[in-house]
């Protein structure tokens, strides 16, 4: 079959379908929730993003699902930069299954994504991806945040 031919037959609806359908199968899991799992005492999911946002101060926000291999590896980086960083800096998680019209109002096209927002809740840079906690805390130094 020739590529022309391929191409024709699977439009490009059909290719991102299929690129969406692949990662949300990657962004499951089937370990059960379990306090045995070191699951923190934080629910950074429970702050509402405009109540962080309009609080004065910075926030980084990512958006993801609680059952995404990266999303799940995140909470941990994201609790621990919610404690050292406490009365600089908001840390919230925005579960998108439960915030889709956040979800789209902030174009999330993958998860997790994390934005950082100044303290007048402009939007500085955002990330997509799992992202070292090392290289968050460059991002806050850049934003003054220390």
């Amino acid at each position: 079959m020739e590529i022309v031919t391929v191409i024709r037959r699977y439009s490009p609806v059909w290719i991102v379908l299929s690129i969406c359908l692949l990662l949300m199968v990657g962004c499951t899991s089937t370990v059960p929730r379990t306090p045995d799992n070191n699951q923190s005492n934080l629910d950074l999911a429970s702050i509402p993003l405009e109540q962080a946002l309009s609080s004065g101060l910075p926030t980084i926000a990512e958006f993801g699902r609680g059952v995404c291999v990266p999303c799940k590896e995140m909470k941990p980086i994201l609790e621990e930069l919610a404690m050292e960083y406490e009365g600089k800096l908001n840390v919230v998680i925005v579960e998108v299954d439960d915030h889709m019209d956040q979800t789209r109002q902030y174009g999330i096209m993958a998860i997790p994504t994390q934005i950082f927002f100044d303290g007048s809740g402009k939007e500085v840079t955002r990330h997509v991806g799992f992202w070292p906690k090392e290289e968050i805390i460059e991002q806050l130094k850049e934003m003054g945040i220390e």
